[in-house]
């Protein structure tokens, strides 16, 4: 298979030899088609796009079926992180790309964070949409993820301005070294918790983001914070993840 190389380095992120982009989706018909076909006709690099649906009744699932350039999984089980969970087991690729099916995110960007995650070496690369000029995203949703952001960056010594970004590029074998049981929306924080104890290292590049065309979001807000902070202060009671996230601030405390 030809490798799309940017750099000379050896670590695992040194070079992209298959892309998967995993996408989650539940009642999402009339955003789905546009996202899939944009990252078909827009990623440059080869690529399988795997859709993991949560048994829509919207007609989702059919108009997945019917393109020839998608891997549809069924995953019984609701929720964001199962979802999730189930795609990246089925993932080939060395470099997983994850994001929802739900048209907010610039899926053009794709390229973009690749790019950067060859460039820094970097096991993960998150779009942050806290630089975005359209400031689509709603203010309770700014606002509680800015809370978010700043709990996490303080209790595990990161630098990040976006953590609850669903639109990421992950080295494979660095989630593969990694433990995640969430099953819903706070899925996407363990999975920082669990990079930054292990002390992998995570970066950002800058994206747009869309107001949603059609359907409902699938976040309830209450509980999913309730859920997120729990996990993010569960760390404080180890002793080993404090330890890491002293030497993590020594390691990132440039990056500012």
């Amino acid at each position: 298979m030809k490798q799309y190389s940017l750099t000379m380095g050896v670590s695992m992120t040194s070079k992209v030899d298959l892309v998967s982009v995993v996408i989650p989706t539940l009642n999402e018909a009339g955003n789905i088609l546009e996202a899939v076909t944009t990252i078909e006709k827009e990623l440059a690099y080869p690529k399988e796009i795997i859709v993991v649906d949560g048994n829509s009744t919207d007609g989702t699932i059919e108009i997945v079926k019917d393109v020839d350039f998608c891997k549809l999984i069924i995953e019984p089980r609701r929720g964001y992180g199962l979802a999730l969970r189930t795609g990246m087991k089925n993932a080939k690729g060395n470099i997983i790309v994850m994001v929802d099916g739900d048209g907010t995110y610039e899926v053009k960007h794709i390229n973009r964070m690749l790019a950067k995650m060859v460039e820094k070496d970097a096991d993960m690369v998150l779009a942050t949409r806290m630089y975005d000029p359209n400031k689509a995203m709603g203010f309770m949703n700014f606002l509680g993820n800015k809370v978010i952001t700043w709990c996490f960056d303080f209790v595990y010594s990161q630098f990040l301005s976006d953590t609850q970004s669903g639109f990421r590029a992950i080295s494979h074998k660095a989630i593969d070294n990694v433990e995640l049981n969430e099953g819903d929306m706070a899925y996407a924080t363990e999975m920082l918790i669990k990079f930054a104890k292990e002390g992998l290292t995570m970066i950002e590049v800058p994206t747009t983001y869309k107001a949603r065309k059609y359907g409902k979001p699938k976040l309830r807000r209450f509980k999913s914070g309730i859920e997120i902070f729990s996990i993010i202060f569960r760390g404080l009671t180890d002793a080993n993840t404090v330890r890491k996230c002293q030497e993590n601030w020594k390691k990132n405390r440039h990056k500012r």
